[in-house]
């Protein structure tokens, strides 16, 4: 893999994102800065970016440049936002910046970045139909798609900060300034044809930072056991009992939400209004969150150039590949591992019982079952349940995402914590914590099946007979290694499905 790096100009700040990457599978992030610059300050004066503002943005550019340098990037790519088109003198800026920093930039349109949040929204959550919120603080992106294809977008000039600029004031009423921005933002979109009847029975998938501070105020309000914004979901109920928390706040612009967003009181209850008025296009409504928007679609353009034409067919497989290259995993061992794991789980189907829901969890389990050694080899099957369980795997929700992470550290039974699966009551029941058993018991054998990494085993067979379950491996070389492996896991099935095991 490659060390690509990622640089966006926007009206308030300038970032550089670096990343892994290998052309035509995938990428992972795996830092990012951040410099605050207001680029936009002087436009509505004299309709130019200042040199002093120019200075500022090639200092930072400069010391941007020395940073991919140290971390010897093989490629970048560098954008400025559609802001950069009010200024008078668009082209000398760029020309400067340019010449005086060593990145080549592109003008980012509004309809190209508005296809990079969608490109981004579609390849990384299972979302067939939806429509996309992404609430700034100086305008709304907003995307409805019906598998794979855009059916409308609008990108409505008012966001979090121009709407509270228009309605919070000193000593104001929180509840009656909300309402008022409510009722404005709905006007709005009536005007850009955002109408009732255009997305009713969409999900909403909300993106972005303020999205992000949305997820953060729930996951406090209710202590959510998960810290992963990606895949997480509320219905409108529960929308609706936090923007009834949310509405009686001080919406003070002098004062922030603690722990909540780094803009003021004001702008969070600017986008919670938007928010509202979006949502209440719908009487009935699921949400979900995803943590991947601008910066992942355009990286996704960039090392998937026909990702436009031709989506990811398998976002979760996509994604577990690349959390196998990031813990540097042997691919090969880890789907392999997989596939005999769920191979198991479906001859087995009339011992465990089970759904197949819970082949998510074991799919996952089963791919990153090594994954623990990236933190200390010893315990590693409990290190598994750290790092899986803090992994963003595209496609799963967090459950499936936790089952996962016990399923696998419970490989080793004296890693599991009944104390650890305790908090996660709200989200784990009885029902699981037997399913998760059994799940272990299976991928402990699948394990030892394919213990050399060489993929001998091509498929298997079992059969049910009294008190035994006799396993016959298809192979065409000698597996005697790989089957003495796997019956270490003897004692665990017969915990587990209370039968004998035996490997052929």
């Amino acid at each position: 893999m490659r060390k690509i790096a990622l640089v966006l100009v926007s009206q308030k700040s300038i970032k550089l994102i670096f990343a892994y990457a290998e052309v035509d599978k995938y990428f992972y992030i795996y830092d990012e800065l951040e410099e605050s610059v207001d680029l936009v300050k002087d436009l509505p004066k004299g309709g130019l970016i200042k040199s002093t503002t120019t200075n500022e943005v090639i200092k930072v550019l400069k010391m941007f440049k020395r940073l991919c340098e140290s971390q010897k990037v093989e490629d970048s790519f560098a954008y400025v936002m559609q802001f950069v088109s009010k200024a008078k003198n668009q082209v000398s800026f760029i020309d400067e910046i340019e010449s005086s920093s060593g990145f080549k930039f592109n003008v980012l349109p509004q309809d190209q970045e508005i296809n990079a949040i969608y490109l981004s929204a579609i390849n990384s959550l299972d979302a067939p139909r939806g429509v996309i919120v992404d609430v700034r603080t100086d305008c709304t992106n907003v995307v409805k798609y019906f598998r794979r294809n855009i059916l409308f977008q609008a990108c409505i000039p008012i966001g979090a900060q121009a709407l509270a600029d228009l309605f919070v004031s000193p000593n104001c009423d929180p509840v009656e300034v909300h309402q008022q921005m409510v009722d404005f933002f709905k006007t709005q979109l009536v005007d850009y044809g955002l109408t009732p009847e255009l997305i009713e029975g969409y999900k909403f998938i909300c993106v972005g930072s303020l999205s992000d501070s949305l997820f953060k105020l729930y996951a406090k309000k209710t202590k959510y056991p998960v810290n992963i914004e990606h895949n997480f979901s509320i219905d409108n109920n529960q929308f609706d009992e936090l923007y009834k928390f949310v509405e009686t706040l001080d919406v003070d612009g002098t004062k922030k939400i603690k722990g909540i967003s780094e803009e003021g009181a004001d702008v969070f209850a600017g986008a919670m209004s938007i928010f509202r008025a979006v949502f209440d296009l719908q009487s009935e409504y699921d949400i979900y969150f995803t943590t991947y928007g601008l910066k992942e679609g355009l990286l996704l353009l960039n090392t998937i150039p026909n990702i436009q034409e031709k989506p990811i067919p398998d976002i979760t497989q996509y994604s577990l590949d690349a959390l196998q290259a990031q813990y540097n995993l042997s691919m090969k061992n880890g789907n392999k591992v997989s596939d005999l794991a769920i191979i198991i789980f479906k001859q087995l189907k009339v011992l465990h019982k089970l759904p197949r829901t819970y082949l998510k969890s074991l799919r996952v389990a089963a791919t990153l079952y090594r994954c623990g050694e990236v933190v200390n080899f010893k315990n590693f099957y409990r290190n598994c349940f750290n790092v899986i369980s803090n992994s963003i795997v595209f496609g799963i929700s967090h459950k499936e995402l936790l089952l996962g992470a016990f399923i696998a550290e419970n490989v080793d039974p004296d890693s599991f914590s009944l104390t650890d699966w305790v908090r996660y009551k709200d989200l784990l029941d009885e029902n699981d914590l037997e399913a998760m058993k059994r799940l272990s018991a299976i991928l402990k054998i699948a394990i030892g099946l394919d213990i050399t990494g060489c993929g001998a085993i091509s498929d298997l067979t079992c059969d049910v007979l009294g008190d035994s379950v006799i396993m016959k491996t298809c192979t065409e070389s000698d597996v005697s290694f790989e089957i003495k492996y796997a019956l270490h896991g003897a004692k665990n099935f017969k915990k587990a499905f209370n039968k004998y095991l035996e490997i052929l």
